[in-house]
């Protein structure tokens, strides 16, 4: 714990894959079918989204083997392929739905900061993150949601989380990030947020703690809720 227990808190801001969505068979499936398109056969689909966990694709398709994959159009394969996608590969993780709704009853203020584009059009095809939301019945958080192409600066860059602060009405004092990555715990320590780790959508062996340490670690949703109190129905 960085601060001993946090009180009062009136916000909680998610990142989106691998905290609220699994969507993990989609990506690697995208990522096996861009390799193949490409020819790329020296890099393991699985290996590569545990490498780059909490960083945007864009950036590191851009930054391997020396600037290759940018130059072979890398993210513009991917995106069509993931995009392109059929419907039933996402999924929230047990237990996210009654969260939510949950700490509405409580008068939570939600939102998602993530590296994934909010709204685009990929080969005259609707995608984005606003696009599995609605998806997955979370149409509700869509105005609350910063993407890739919200911000200039990306995860851990706090510009995003500030952002979304500032559309909520609340302080980073008040404010629980959840997120999955160090990307997650180094960007709401930036910003001067409450971070808990999102135990649920990473294995242990993979959560990278000597390189940041949050201030709670979660290994399911509902654990959060003894962090917000009760509504007061005399209010």
């Amino acid at each position: 714990m960085r601060r001993g227990e946090p009180l009062n808190l009136r916000a909680v801001v998610f990142d989106y894959d691998d905290t609220l969505a699994d969507t993990t068979q989609a990506r690697v499936l995208a990522l096996r079918r861009t390799f193949e398109q490409l020819a790329i056969t020296n890099v393991d689909a699985d290996a590569f989204m545990v490498a780059t966990r909490g960083i945007p694709f864009q950036v590191s398709f851009d930054a391997h083997d020396g600037g290759r994959w940018k130059d072979l159009g890398m993210m513009d394969v991917y995106r069509a392929t993931y995009w392109a996608k059929e419907r039933g590969l996402l999924s929230l993780f047990d237990g996210v739905a009654e969260l939510l709704e949950r700490l509405r009853t409580r008068d939570v203020r939600m939102g998602i900061v993530t590296s994934k584009a909010r709204d685009i059009v990929v080969a005259g095809r609707a995608g984005g993150v606003l696009v599995e939301l609605d998806e997955l019945s979370l149409d509700w958080l869509g105005p609350y949601t910063i993407g890739f192409e919200d911000v200039r600066q990306h995860k851990p860059h706090p510009e995003g989380l500030e952002r979304l602060l500032a559309m909520l009405g609340v302080s980073p004092e008040e404010t629980l990030v959840v997120g999955d990555s160090v990307a997650d715990i180094q960007l709401a320590q930036n910003a001067g947020c409450w971070i808990c780790l999102a135990g649920w959508g990473v294995p242990a062996g993979e959560r990278q703690l000597t390189v940041a340490t949050p201030d709670l670690i979660a290994e399911h949703p509902l654990a959060l809720l003894q962090l917000f109190s009760q509504p007061d129905p005399s209010r």
